[in-house]
Formats: structure tokens, sequence, C-alpha cells
């Protein structure tokens, strides 16, 4: 049994692919690392990356696999009981999504590898400015009001060219890639403050 945080499970799942033409299969869920040490929920799209870690005890199955978007969409559906955690119950070829006001469903973990996120995570970005799509800044202001700030707020290290490191608690990260433009330099905006 591995008990999974909903509002944890529902910011994840913002970072899942959705597009049906997106034929990574591996993307379509939240990838599930669980062990007595831990439990972490991994999603990306391939632009953007969410990983978070929550605590486990030593009754906590070691598991991982990943959830099918789907079967999370349903479980984030259950009514009543917010509060209340996620429990995956690991099996082969089925695991099951329940919850203690009963209700349950099962799924079959999507098949394959789920990329190695632990290299695309930046050891430091350098601040330099970066252009990102706002749709993909307005999924982390999402995520960061699923894991309780009131406003949505995160912080974001850019990278220049490179990918742009997001700190939305002390156990939930993320990363983002930037967008590719040389339209404008900040010093090109300088003239604003004259």
């Amino acid at each position: 049994m591995i008990m999974i945080d909903r509002n944890k499970l529902k910011a994840a799942a913002r970072f899942a692919a959705h597009n049906a033409k997106d034929r990574r299969e591996t993307l379509h869920g939240v990838l599930i690392e669980a062990s007595p040490a831990g439990v972490r929920l991994v999603a990306t799209d391939g632009h953007v990356l969410l990983v978070q870690r929550a605590p486990a005890d030593a009754d906590t199955d070691t598991w991982t696999g990943i959830i099918p978007s789907d079967a999370i969409k349903a479980a984030l559906a259950w009514k009543g009981g917010r509060d209340l955690p996620v429990i995956l119950i690991p099996g082969a070829p089925e695991c099951r999504l329940t919850r203690a006001m009963g209700e349950a469903l099962l799924f079959v973990p999507v098949a394959g590898l789920f990329p190695d996120y632990r290299k695309v995570i930046p050891a430091a970005p350098d601040g330099t400015p970066s252009y990102f799509d706002p749709d993909l800044l307005v999924r982390f202001k999402r995520a960061a009001e699923d894991l309780g700030s009131e406003k949505g707020l995160f912080d974001l290290l850019p990278g220049g060219d490179r990918a742009g490191l997001v700190y939305l608690t002390e156990n939930a990260t993320g990363v983002i890639m930037p967008m590719r433009s040389s339209a404008l330099a900040a010093a090109d905006c300088l003239w604003a403050a004259a």
C-alpha cells in the first residue's frame, strides 16, 4: 500500500502529457517511485517537469510505475473527502487506486520506461533572462495552489537558453524549458525607466 496525498497527485497530473498526438505513452501519466524511504511523484510533457517527494513509513510498498492520466482523472473526480489520501495498491497485471470512503478503481500501469528525469534537473541555472511560454508558467501557478500557496506563488531561476529551475515548496521542484528568442534583451528595456 502506498499513500499519496491527493493534492500532490493533482499537482503532478498538471504536468503529464495531454496531447493525444504525443505518442510517448510513458509521458501520459504520473511516475510513482515508492519505498519505505519515501515516495516520489514525477510528471513531464517534455516542456515542463514536476518532481515531488513525500515521507513514507515501514509499511509502504516498494513499487515503481506510471499511473495513467485517465485513472488519475477518475480518482481526482471522487466527491467529498478531498483531504483523504489516495491509496495505491500495487498488483500485477492490475493495480488499484482507492480511498477510505470506499471508492476504488483498477488500472494497468503504463508500459515502458519513464525518461530519466534526474538528468534534466539543472544543478544551478545562471539566472540569465529567459523567455517562457506563459501557459507553462500557469501550470506552475496552479500546482502551487494545489500544494497550498494561496496566491499560487513560486520561485523561478532562469537559465537563458537552458532549463529554468522552479521552486514550489521544500518538497516540490520543477523544470521549465525556455522558448528560444533573440528578439529582446533586458538592456533593450532600460528606456522605460528613463
